[in-house]
């Protein structure tokens, strides 16, 4: 099932979003601010065609690293880009 929802990721990744569709950018930050309570402060994610890119602030490496780890999960084979800082 795993793979199911990760190759249905990995399609959105090149599509714009369309009437009620969550957009790959939209779902990846809701589940991170879900696994992650909230943590990061000004969260970002931009999917572009080399990758998947996140931005925001927190205030431990664990934090950073969690967001990271559920980003991956999402975003299938596409190269991720951790920019969170940690402050």
């Amino acid at each position: 099932m795993k793979h199911a929802s990760r190759h249905a990721a990995t399609a959105l990744l090149n599509e714009p979003a369309t009437g009620g569709q969550t957009t790959l950018a939209e779902s990846i930050a809701q589940v991170v601010r879900s696994r992650t309570g909230g943590q990061i402060r000004g969260l970002k994610v931009e999917v572009r065609s080399d990758g998947v890119r996140l931005q925001g602030r927190c205030a431990s490496f664990y934090c950073k690293q969690l967001a990271q780890h559920v980003a991956m999960g999402l975003a299938g084979d596409a190269a991720l880009s951790n920019d969170i800082e940690v402050s």
